[in-house]
């Protein structure tokens, strides 16, 4: 890849290096002085010899340049991620008071409550914010749920910080919610808010609300009910938050949950009927940059009514350039493109380098830009369905390329079938787009829109039941897979030499593939062996659960009241990860059963582990309470203190 044809990658790295270093470590004044001086520095020295033609002072105006990006990027996430935003003092904070929030996102529905993203302020103070974002939870209401974006309600409430994990490696969902810039969370009875008659300012993102659940009504009148519904919401307008967990859950593990998150493949479906539509427009010039006005204009509004989510909004940036580039007659460069996108995002939002979603959503895309042209060269196939074949095969393998170390990092997790789930899923999705969009299209009449949707719940109902079909298949996930971060740099750069070497020297290509398997192997042997030699005792917080592991040499025993195997939700959200970070099988036990092995002894309330003896201590006023306390030795009366 020559980085002269992309001028943006040179600003566009020296920026993320600061974002990076500038999420590792906290500002300060020292920090900050440094990079102030450097800037000051560099400027200085760019605005003096901007025309001198020295070969030195060009070097030294250049990198300037590329440390004023640097600094641009540390600066922008610390102040970001690492500034303090709560302007009142924790005692005032905890104290129940009137605030009036203002709701920032569509109210979602929860088991016993309505969950609200809102701003709070001091009723006679509107310019103090506690801060830019806060999480209300509202008991059940029906009212609720038919809140807009913008609008405006009185609440009696007391906040709270949200609290840290409190089990090794559990998900963090303080640090979550604190790169959301969400920092405090509050409960709201029936009786504890007023909605007052404010005039509602008009906004675009309110609007964009109020459709998406317009849209999702006309989706319901159109028969939609249940799955059918949730997943054509979710894959049509961005609306997820009704699908069952269970069937994200198969989503996932056949390697298609990005088909219902609205993403670049849906922006480009939604411009692909746009284009065909519009095609008797592109015949004149002026009929032309109409076209491209309406296109541009379309995309950014299917964009916004999904929800304005990373991967919509670079799906929107990118066709941005390509519409544009066709208007000026220019050729397009995908990676440009794609390259502009990432730091114009990056530039309004530093932290969402480190979203997940926008991670993953970028990677794929780079991995299709850069790798799909590669694959397909490899097969000339001669028909046009064993040409798309092809095609559809190669985009799979090059986005599960560059997604794979990623994704294995994250979620420990490979799903086996995934080239068989997007040949079958990717395509008919595809069709249920078409016929989604054309059950909005004749909404107005309820005939039509009835046997669309008929036909569109069908669809819906064939695709999930191959989604089902597939993930039980025999080895359809390989779970428990653990990688650390040097291991997925090793991959990256394994990636990497395979596109610089291929073409031009196949034995540097050997060389160096050779040498970065012998280090990731060696360091995987290295980290095998350090966490199967690790012994640990663990007593999990669980809410209204007593739970408690043994760990030794990669073999784990864990006794609960209520968590028997490794499907229940709370395993899954306080235990999982620790067990695939550290390599530990487990066996599940009750509490009050005893059990002996090679290096465990349960005797009624006593656990000898490790040369020590552990004593399952009940609250004399509640029984139901447990907890794990170790016995001393050294101390004569028998006493015992909390294990730590």
């Amino acid at each position: 890849m020559n980085s002269s044809r992309y001028p943006v990658l040179k600003v566009l790295l020296p920026y993320i290096f600061g974002i990076i270093l500038g999420y590792f470590l906290p500002i300060n004044n020292i920090n900050l002085l440094y990079c102030i001086i450097g800037l000051f520095f560099f400027s200085i020295i760019s605005i003096l010899f901007r025309r001198k033609r020295n070969f030195l002072l060009q070097k030294v105006t250049t990198w300037g340049l590329l440390f004023s990006f640097g600094i641009a990027g540390f600066l922008s996430v610390s102040f970001h991620f690492h500034k303090k935003t709560e302007i009142l003092d924790m005692e005032q904070l905890t104290q129940k008071q009137v605030w009036m929030a203002e709701i920032l996102e569509t109210p979602k529905e929860r088991e016993k409550s309505y969950k609200v993203v809102s701003k709070l302020y001091k009723l006679h103070e509107p310019s103090c914010w506690i801060t830019k974002k806060v999480v209300l939870y509202f008991q059940k209401d029906s009212i609720i749920e038919n809140w807009n974006v913008g609008e405006k309600v009185m609440v009696n409430t007391q906040l709270s910080f949200i609290e840290p994990p409190k089990n090794p490696f559990q998900f963090d969902y303080k640090k979550f919610m604190k790169m959301r810039g969400i920092y405090c969370t509050g409960y709201v009875g029936k009786q504890c808010w007023i909605k007052p008659e404010i005039k509602q300012i008009v906004s675009i993102k309110r609007y964009a609300s109020y459709l998406q659940r317009f849209l999702s009504e006309k989706l319901k009148e159109a028969g939609l009910t249940g799955a059918e519904y949730s997943v054509t919401a979710g894959i049509l307008l961005g609306d997820d938050d009704t699908i069952e967990p269970e069937l994200k859950a198969s989503y996932a593990a056949t390697g298609v949950s990005h088909i219902l998150s609205v993403s670049g493949m849906h922006v480009g479906i939604i411009y692909m009927i746009l284009n065909f539509l519009l095609k008797p427009l592109g015949k004149s010039r002026k009929s032309h940059y109409i076209k491209s006005l309406i296109l541009m204009a379309s995309v950014w509004f299917y964009v916004n009514i999904t929800g304005l989510s990373p991967p919509a909004v670079r799906s929107g940036a990118m066709f941005t350039f390509v519409i544009v580039g066709q208007l000026l007659q220019r050729p397009t460069n995908m990676l440009q493109s794609l390259f502009t996108s990432l730091f114009i995002l990056l530039i309004i939002n530093p932290v969402l380098l480190f979203d997940v979603g926008f991670e993953l959503s970028y990677l794929a895309m780079f991995g299709i830009v850069i790798y799909q042209k590669l694959m397909t060269a490899w097969l000339q196939p001669k028909t046009k369905f064993s040409k798309y074949l092809w095609e559809m095969v190669t985009v799979s393998v090059a986005a599960q390329l560059t997604t794979s170390p990623i994704a294995i990092y994250y979620f420990g997790q490979f799903p086996n079938y995934f080239l068989l789930t997007n040949l079958c899923v990717v395509s008919l999705s595809t069709v249920m787009m078409i016929t989604g969009v054309a059950t909005l299209a004749v909404s107005f009449n309820s005939f039509l829109s009835n046997a669309i949707g008929f036909v569109l719940g069908i669809e819906v109902k064939f695709m999930n039941s191959i989604i089902l079909f597939i993930e039980q298949l025999p080895g359809a996930l390989t779970t428990n897979i653990s990688v650390n971060f040097i291991q997925v740099l090793l991959l990256y750069a394994l990636i990497i030499c395979f596109n610089i070497f291929q073409k031009n020297s196949r034995k540097q290509l050997v060389f160096c593939t050779a040498i970065i398997l012998n280090l990731f192997f060696c360091m995987h042997s290295i980290d095998i062996a350090r966490k199967k030699a690790h012994v640990e005792v663990i007593n999990y917080e669980i809410s209204k659960c007593a739970t408690f592991q043994f760990c030794c040499h990669g073999k784990g025993l864990i006794f609960s009241d209520s968590i028997h195997n490794e499907f229940d939700k709370r395993y899954q959200f306080s235990i999982k990860n620790h067990d695939n970070k550290k390599r530990v099988n487990n066996l599940f036990l009750k509490l009050d059963e005893d059990f002996e092995n090679s290096f465990l002894c349960k005797k009624g309330n006593y656990i000898f582990f490790q040369n020590t003896i552990y004593v399952l201590e009940k609250n004399r006023f509640n029984p139901n309470i447990v907890k794990l306390v170790v016995y001393d030795h050294e101390f004569t009366d028998g006493s015992a203190y909390k294990l730590h």
